[in-house]
């Protein structure tokens, strides 16, 4: 079961090194759903691509499907995005989604804005953590 994680704050590392020992998130988002988030890298790290798993439910907790997610995010105090532009590629099973194309280069808080379109209309989330 993924760990309920609104603000993720650990200390800093070395950029070469282990940065975040969370590598789950459970965000609500403005319209009462929720989106548990899981990184297929295991602790998340400086400099390196991976994918994040996406499970999407409705505030009664069923799964949405067909959504359209995207995101983009960056570094409020350091005034830029993300080196890659993360992509929903795949969804598998009933309100699972792939976001390939992840990577943080540098340490410091992080903010990911997702905006979601489904069935039961426009929707959005935010994440914030630090590496």
């Amino acid at each position: 079961m993924m760990t309920l994680l609104l603000l993720l704050i650990l200390g800093a590392a070395s950029p070469a090194k282990i940065i975040a020992q969370e590598s789950n998130f459970v965000i609500s988002t403005r319209a009462g759903s929720s989106l548990l988030i899981q990184s297929q890298l295991k602790p998340i790290v400086i400099n390196r691509l991976h994918s994040w798993e996406l499970l999407l439910l409705s505030a009664d907790g069923h799964p949405l499907t067909d959504a359209e997610i995207n995101l983009v995010g960056g570094m409020p105090e350091h005034d830029h995005g993300l080196p890659t532009q993360p992509q929903v590629t795949a969804q598998s099973d009933p309100g699972h989604y792939l976001v390939e194309g992840i990577r943080f280069h540098m340490p410091g808080k992080w903010k990911i804005l997702f905006s979601i379109e489904s069935g039961a209309g426009p929707d959005s989330a935010t994440l914030e953590f630090s590496l």
